[in-house]
This record gives structure tokens, sequence and C-alpha cells, in this order.
């Protein structure tokens, strides 16, 4: 049976600015058949909320 993890942590090196890239390594152990990772969320501020905005909240380039 399959068991899901969910983890969630910040990706902002301390005394940094921006961040420019990162690598995200997906590790299956112990399993035999196939395994396909369907979803991964990034998501800026410092809290996880695996919430995602509708269209109509986002602010548009050209809003001002």
């Amino acid at each position: 049976m399959a068991i899901f993890i969910k983890i969630a942590r910040g990706a902002t090196p301390k005394g940094y600015g921006t961040l420019r890239s990162i690598t995200i390594r997906l590790c299956v152990t112990d399993c035999s058949g196939a395994v396909y990772f369907t979803d991964l969320m990034l998501q800026a501020g410092s809290m996880a909320t695996g919430w995602i905005g509708h269209v109509c909240e986002i602010k548009w380039t050209l809003d001002g």
C-alpha cells in the first residue's frame, strides 16, 4: 500500500536575495513497477497552505 508524505519547507537560503533556481530530487525506495509524480507545488510565502487562487484573483500586468 502506498504511503504519501507531505513535506513543506522553506527554499530561500538565509542571507541571500531572490531564489534563482532549485533542484528537486524525488526518491522512491523499496518499490517495483511504475511511479508517476504528477503534482509538485512551489508556493511563495512563509506558510504552505496548498491553496491555489482563482484566475480572477490574480493581479494582471495591465491592472496597474
